[in-house]
């Protein structure tokens, strides 16, 4: 099998952020267990990707999830949506307003960013 496919398909199990043993991993890819050892070693280089032994697991690996928010995918109009409509919310926690305020900065950077863009040319 080729590198990046055993790659691809080891990051595809650890995706669930669930704590996988190399066995397991091995057993689902069919490759050794010393070859997904390799494979997660050198993606850990790029990955948040955690090993460890002993424990109530018996050890394991797993990839620590980035649960942060980013906006670099929506253009103007849908971050410009997401807002409006957060913001009209009659029950709105706490939590949610500063939620939507910090949806507002990530827009008004993203639309700074872009405007400095735009002027450099």
């Amino acid at each position: 099998m080729v590198s990046r496919n055993i790659q691809a398909d080891i990051l595809a199990m650890l995706s669930d952020g669930e704590v996988h043993t190399l066995q397991s991993i091995a057993d689902k890819v069919e490759v050794s267990k010393i070859t997904v050892f390799r494979h997660v070693k050198s993606l850990s280089y790029r990955h948040n990707i955690e090993t460890f032994k002993g424990g109530v697991d018996k050890g394991g690996v797993r990839m620590i999830i980035d649960k942060k928010v980013t906006v670099e995918k929506l253009d103007d109009n849908e971050l410009h949506l997401i807002i409006d409509k957060l913001s009209s919310m009659q029950n709105a926690t706490v939590n949610i307003k500063k939620f939507i305020n910090d949806l507002t900065l990530m827009k008004e950077i993203k639309e700074k960013d872009k405007n400095e863009r735009t002027n450099c040319f």
